[in-house]
């Protein structure tokens, strides 16, 4: 025979608001969403990185019947967005659109970013970044030891960096080389073809939009584990004789906790987007690849590519700053 005791009232109270929270949170889910997105994308706009977020962000806002509003808050490549993000309600109306190096990069560069992957939730990955080391069309080197020749004769040299991971490679090729090098910070995407188009800069760190420029401005090395389809003849900064490829992609990333069911609704919105006329033609016209992998997959990738990046800054002697 069952007790009313006060320590079976207290577990079954306990039971009893579970069960109402679990069916708020799929009351939630079934309905969502049910008012605008907002989408933060941590630089400012004009870059390769905005350009993709508002296209996705039309084509998702088209599936789920809903506006996804897209905010950018610029700073230290992302982590001030991720900041941002992370203390939101995790809902499914707060997310962030960026390049994965935000978290898989960014922590072991940054001293102020703190966060792991598995502190955040992910809808998806979309498109990958050629990113490349980039010039202009007729500067006297196309490739890195050409570079390295060069900037030896011309101490000084200027160099554009959005982020923490530019100045990593340049201050990589410049110990190893003894270089005289100047590093000009830049804020976001437009800054950088603004910098690089102008002749402000030597050379720069590109997300692969420089590629929109065919006859002004040519890459010297890939900093990918692969060679770019928009310039397959150029080497790999692996090839160069720096083992610092890695891959970066963007994705959605949500506050931790978020319901699975909006994850879901999500990806499945994201994934519209690779198949969307308007949105392949803006991707096709800046020559950014769409590599979509769903909610799973993309939280694998970051995973997986947290550690081996993990393994190439700790190896390049890399420290936090």
């Amino acid at each position: 025979m069952f007790k009313f005791t006060k320590r079976n009232l207290v577990a079954a109270a306990i039971v009893a608001v579970g069960a109402i929270g679990g069916l708020v949170n799929n009351a939630s889910a079934d309905t969502y969403p049910s008012k605008p997105i907002t989408m933060y994308v941590g630089y400012k706009a004009g870059g390769q990185t905005d350009l993709v977020a508002r296209a996705a962000a039309k084509a998702m806002s088209d599936h789920l019947g809903q506006p996804i509003n897209v905010v950018n808050k610029p700073g230290a490549g992302g982590v001030v967005a991720a900041y941002e993000m992370k203390k939101s309600d995790p809902d499914g109306y707060t997310l962030l659109f960026h390049a994965t190096s935000v978290l898989n990069a960014a922590p072991f560069l940054m001293k102020r970013a703190t966060f792991k992957p598995e502190e955040f939730e992910y809808a998806g990955m979309l498109t990958a970044y050629q990113a490349a080391l980039a010039t202009q069309k007729d500067a006297p080197f196309n490739t890195v030891a050409e570079y390295v020749e060069w900037a030896k004769q011309n101490p000084g040299s200027k160099f554009g960096a959005l982020n923490p991971i530019a100045r990593m490679y340049i201050e990589t090729i410049a110990t190893k080389n003894d270089l005289d090098v100047n590093i000009l910070p830049l804020k976001g995407g437009g800054d950088m073809l603004n910098a690089l188009l102008g002749k402000q800069v030597d050379l720069v760190l590109s997300g692969g939009i420089h590629y929109k420029f065919p006859d002004k401005t040519k890459s010297i090395a890939a900093l990918t584990t692969f060679k770019h389809p928009s310039a397959p003849e150029v080497e790999t900064i692996t090839e160069a004789g720096y083992p610092l490829a890695m891959d970066i992609r963007t994705v959605a990333v949500l506050p931790k906790g978020t319901p699975k069911p909006v994850l879901e609704k999500l990806s499945a919105a994201l994934a519209t987007a690779k198949d969307n006329a308007e949105f392949k033609k803006i991707t096709e016209a800046a020559f950014i690849p769409i590599m979509f992998l769903d909610h799973d997959a993309a939280r694998e990738e970051i995973i997986n590519s947290h550690k081996n990046n993990q393994a190439i800054f700790e190896s390049a002697g890399i420290q936090p700053k």
